[in-house]
């Protein structure tokens, strides 16, 4: 069956006249914003370059992504500290509390309600009433807080770096006068539908590469924070998985989301369904990488030298609890995968394959 492509908007005759509107609109949105910088309009900017990189100036374009990829990570060092701050610190409230309003669920086994509720004793996290947790939370909370105050400082200097003037002057360039490969020549907009799919197809390469089947699996998450609390948990049980590996997928994810928006002219309609199941994995993989980023940080406060064995054991649960969140996060990525691989966009016919 074959889909019909809208029709160019007026005035984009071509694909660099569509891509170049495309990136004329967010680098109008970066400079609008400023002082301010909004990290997904850059990466919208090396998503683009990334993705129709072969229409573009090499030279410009490389140097471009270069002074934006720097910018990126020193304004999202910030902003990930403040993040795993307040996940950490939630996790660790959550571990030490006690509700003895709530039973412990009933099992078959448990004879009546009544004898049940009497034989139960009051639930509450793994770390409740812990000696070491106190000086557990104020650890992370005093290296995470001043972590965070480092690299906004490190965040203020690159605003005012030379680096970043020069990056404004470019973004201003994109608004004006994209630096093309063939400034001469115009290709038919039809044309980014088979960088898009080249986007498409690495992703799905990517994805190919995880273990997906040990991430099937599904994990309690919860099973630490609601323990009974004469109980024995041993944290440590989950191994971690390849956590490079689904970076690069979080990134060919958001490559494929972002090719597919400057496709969006052309597709109209039919980009939305497609465009709704990226952003749903992209999710999903964001979730997962907190919780790596915030195990991490857990893992690297536990090995601050002389702290106590209580206090290194609360840390180590909260790195427990964040790996469980981890695979938590991944298995619901391995049950969304399969039905968006199954919609059929990867393989669609109006998008051109480049193989």
């Amino acid at each position: 069956m074959t889909t019909e492509i809208e029709p160019p908007p007026a005035g984009s005759s071509s694909a660099e006249s569509l891509l170049g509107t495309h990136l004329a609109e967010q680098a109008g949105r970066f400079l609008r914003a400023l002082p301010d910088v909004d990290l997904g309009t850059l990466r919208r900017v090396d998503g683009a370059l990334h993705g129709f990189g072969g229409l573009l100036d090499p030279a410009w374009g490389e140097t471009l992504r270069g002074d934006l990829a720097a910018l990126i990570v020193t304004l999202g060092q910030e902003r990930g500290y403040a993040r795993r701050l307040t996940r950490l610190l939630a996790a660790v409230d959550s571990l030490t509390c006690t509700d003895v309003a709530v039973p412990l669920p009933r099992t078959a086994e448990s004879g009546s309600p009544a004898a049940a509720a009497a034989a139960e004793p009051p639930v509450g996290g793994l770390l409740a009433h812990h000696p070491g947790a106190p000086k557990a939370r104020a650890m992370l909370e005093r290296q995470l807080t001043l972590a965070r105050s480092r690299s906004h400082t490190a965040a203020l200097q690159e605003l005012g770096s030379a680096r970043f003037h020069s990056l404004a002057d470019r973004m201003t360039l994109l608004v004006s006068d994209l630096p093309l490969r063939a400034p001469g020549a115009g290709h038919p907009p039809e044309r980014l539908l088979a960088y898009a799919a080249r986007m498409g197809e690495a992703l799905e390469l990517t994805v190919s590469r995880l273990p997906l089947e040990r991430a099937a699996l599904p994990y309690n998450g919860d099973a630490l924070h609601r323990v009974p609390l004469r109980a024995s948990t041993d944290p440590a049980g989950q191994s971690a998985h390849d956590d490079a590996a689904w970076t690069r997928v979080g990134a060919a994810v958001r490559y494929a989301r972002y090719a597919l928006e400057v496709c969006g002219p052309l597709l109209g309609e039919r980009a939305e369904e497609p465009l709704a199941g990226l952003a749903r994995l992209a999710g999903e993989l964001e979730r997962q990488q907190e919780a790596v980023d915030a195990a991490e940080a857990a893992a690297l406060a536990a090995r601050t030298p002389r702290i106590t064995p209580a206090t290194a054991y609360v840390l180590g649960v909260v790195h427990a609890d964040q790996r469980l969140e981890v695979e938590a996060a991944r298995h619901a990525f391995s049950r969304t995968w399969p039905d968006f691989l199954s919609s059929g966009w990867l393989t669609d016919p109006w998008l051109a394959r480049s193989t």
